[in-house]
């Protein structure tokens, strides 16, 4: 009765042990996969965050030349109406 007693005592954890080892075994596959996106997605994160940054700053560039040419102009018309005034 012992006998029989220990070895369903066996089983029973045999059972465990190898549904426990499965389950990890779904973790880690589970967390590869979770992983992999994760990854993907920070790359497409970065690549649009570099695309927006250049754009902003070929903006800022731009608005800059924009306002550069303004002031330039302003002080050619200043300079204009000076000589005009000797």
């Amino acid at each position: 009765m012992i006998f029989l007693s220990l070895s369903l005592s066996y089983i029973s954890l045999s059972l465990s042990l190898s549904q426990a080892e499965q389950a990890q075994a779904d973790a880690c596959a589970r967390f590869e996969q979770l992983s992999a996106r994760a990854r993907e997605e920070l790359i497409d994160f970065r690549t649009r965050r570099v695309a927006a940054f250049k754009k902003s700053l070929i903006d800022l560039a731009e608005l800059e030349i924009k306002h550069a040419r303004a002031q330039q102009e302003l002080f050619r018309k200043s300079l204009q109406v000076l000589r005009e005034c000797q």
